[in-house]
């Protein structure tokens, strides 16, 4: 059922909606996105190539939608930061630092920092949804037990 590109849709927008999971996915979808775009740029790659190939790497459905629009805003000549923008899928921080890079002609670079950053914060996420979890099965645990 989940191979239906219609229901996968579906379920992937809502999963980017819910409050911590939601973040999760995007963050380590962008994260993936911005890490391998950096890679290709920084090797020479055309930005609508590398675009193309960083594209497999998002798992989210709508994610990939709003790439592979941003190639065709790219091919018509628009700015990579503004083009993502326009999905309101990409977080802010990440979109600020791809457009400083557009701006100074370091793309790669800024782009390896969207990545570094957007690990960072999906990481300090992780622990933190551990660190409450941690409690309330043990709880639950102790209930079980009792």
């Amino acid at each position: 059922m989940y191979k239906r590109e219609g229901f996968r849709r579906k379920v992937d927008r809502t999963v980017l909606r819910l409050p911590v999971f939601g973040n999760l996915i995007r963050g380590k979808n962008t994260a993936s996105f911005t890490r391998t775009l950096s890679i290709l740029t920084s090797s020479g790659v055309s930005i609508l190539e590398a675009l193309k190939n960083a594209s497999e790497v998002v798992t989210n459905l709508p994610m990939r939608e709003a790439v592979e629009a941003t190639i065709e805003r790219v091919r018509e000549g628009g700015s990579l930061s503004k083009s993502l923008q326009k999905s309101k899928l990409f977080p802010p921080m990440t979109l600020h630092l791809i457009a400083s890079g557009e701006g100074a002609g370091k793309l790669g670079d800024m782009l390896e920092r969207a990545a570094d950053q957007q690990e960072r914060e999906t990481s300090a996420t992780i622990t933190a949804a551990i660190s409450l979890f941690e409690p309330a099965l043990i709880l639950t645990m102790g209930i079980v037990v009792l």
